[in-house]
């Protein structure tokens, strides 16, 4: 009898997770969507609608949206098939050849950044420990917003698409740097260069390695794939791939979104994947919309607001806009992007998210920052999230850079004008 009532709790609460999961997507689908409608006809993004649900449904206002680590996990996996189909969609030659640009761009941006942050708990009077972890905070970029923006409006493969995924790549590794320096620096009153050195070494051989080799074969992978009679046997291989890919790449202490990007880009130009690639891409709108909506939905924007910490908060958010704008904005100008390809690749990267709030988190944990902390990284990943589409898709249909084709940037009005002609 004991082992019976045991089974019948574990059920019951399995029952209560998947329910909570079924309402996360639910209200996610339905009233996400509603929203991304209302958006997307007056020609903003549709993330933004998700963005919005988020705020509605969640802890800053009707408290509707269910919480729990399962709603976590499945949300993440969300961004991960975005990011998975983001590399899909990448053009694997252009994408290499632009990988040195992008480590320049990501040196500059990185440095600035970090550099705003500790500028400001400097001039509010924040020992050196604090400033570094605010550094920290505003440091690494989440690309998922601005791949979703991209895709939306068709973006995603040019130059500066390319460049944006590029640094975001390569930002995520910098900023586990920045953590590990930081975190040395307060526990062990040292800057542990060893651990540091290993970071890089293992980042770098673990991502050119995902990229190099499995883009080296996989014509042979998708030959048998397609020789296969089970039903979808290319899509259930390369998900397979990507999934395998992102537990190796946590038992290296690498972010999983790293590997899933670089397993798509990997299987970019590979034979017969456009079908594949069609069924992922629906896949991934699907479950981001999940993410984006959960992301906003857990924190409660308006709590986290309190008066007597007002100046750090806005100091901090001009920062976050000011250290991607200035660093990004600027070394790419130098490269020859010109003034509106440069303002392009600082806007795609203002969002933050997962490394923004895992700083502030360690921050905590290690006695080197407060809860005004904390809370300045919550209002950062949500304004910034909220505030890029918009930036992003006017950069790209208002204004032209040098990549553009040649002649006037058709407007929403014009495109439909002629399509109607047409």
């Amino acid at each position: 009898m004991m082992t019976v009532h045991i089974v019948w709790r574990w059920r019951v609460a399995a029952e209560e997770v998947l329910v909570d999961l079924l309402l996360a997507i639910g209200l996610s689908l339905s009233v996400g969507k509603l929203l991304e409608e209302v958006f997307v006809r007056f020609g903003y993004p549709s993330v933004i609608g998700d963005l919005l649900a988020g705020f509605i449904l969640g802890q800053s206002f009707l408290h509707i949206f269910p919480r729990g680590e399962t709603i976590d996990v499945v949300a993440w996996f969300g961004v991960s098939l975005l990011l998975f189909y983001a590399g899909l969609d990448t053009r694997y030659g252009e994408f290499m050849r632009s990988l040195r640009s992008a480590f320049i761009v990501t040196l500059g941006e990185a440095m600035s950044a970090f550099s705003y942050g500790v500028i400001v708990g400097l001039a509010l009077g924040y020992p050196l420990t604090t400033a570094i972890f605010l550094g920290a905070i505003l440091e690494a970029t989440s690309v998922s917003v601005s791949v979703r923006t991209l895709m939306d409006i068709g973006k995603l493969n040019t130059r500066e698409g390319m460049t944006i995924l590029g640094v975001a790549v390569l930002d995520d590794v910098t900023s586990l740097l920045t953590i590990v320096a930081a975190t040395s620096i307060v526990v062990l009153h040292r800057l542990d260069i060893t651990q540091i050195t290993q970071v890089v070494a293992m980042a770098a051989i673990f991502w050119l390695g995902v990229v190099l080799i499995v883009h080296k074969v996989n014509t042979p992978i998708m030959k048998y794939l397609r020789k296969m009679k089970a039903p979808e046997p290319v899509i259930s291989g390369i998900l397979a791939t990507f999934a395998l890919l992102g537990v190796v790449a946590k038992d290296l202490k690498i972010s999983p979104l790293v590997a899933a990007y670089a397993a798509g880009l990997a299987f970019s130009d590979a034979r017969g994947i456009q079908k594949a690639k069609e069924s992922i891409r629906s896949l991934a709108i699907v479950m981001s919309t999940l993410f984006f909506v959960n992301t906003v939905a857990s924190r409660n924007l308006i709590a986290a607001i309190k008066p007597e910490y007002a100046l750090f908060y806005v100091l901090m958010i001009a920062a976050a806009f000011a250290g991607k704008l200035t660093g990004a904005g600027l070394v790419t100008y130098l490269m020859g992007y010109g003034g509106i390809g440069a303002l392009r690749v600082a806007v795609g990267l203002f969002p933050r998210a997962e490394f923004c709030i895992i700083a502030a988190t360690m921050g905590i944990a290690v006695g080197a920052i407060g809860e005004e902390a904390y809370l300045a990284a919550v209002l950062i990943t949500a304004i910034t999230n909220f505030a890029t589409p918009p930036l992003l898709k006017i950069m790209f249909t208002r204004f032209r850079s040098r990549f553009d084709r040649a002649g006037p940037v058709p407007t929403e009005k014009g495109r439909g004008r002629r399509h109607r002609r047409g």
